[in-house]
């Protein structure tokens, strides 16, 4: 069986790995800290290999304890002139 490639949002990804990089940043964590803390390879998060799913945003928002809304409020993506 031939599996469909899924499609992906570059811009979007981007724009959820800095904000995983500044949550840790703010709080002076290793991607190894956030590793141990969630159980999720942010290493490859961060990289672009894995494009992070809710569940995955969720654990991370646990851990800083924020919402969804305050994880993604920043972002303003996509804008509405888009």
């Amino acid at each position: 069986m031939v599996r469909k490639k899924q499609r992906r949002d570059e811009i979007l990804l981007q724009k959820i790995v800095l904000r995983i990089k500044e949550l840790r940043g703010i709080h002076g964590h290793t991607q190894e800290e956030l590793k141990e803390g969630t159980g999720l390879n942010i290493a490859n998060m961060e990289a672009g290999d894995n494009f992070p799913n809710v569940t995955s945003l969720s654990i991370i928002c646990a851990f800083y304890k924020i919402s969804l809304a305050e994880f993604f409020a920043p972002m303003n993506y996509p804008s509405k002139e888009e």
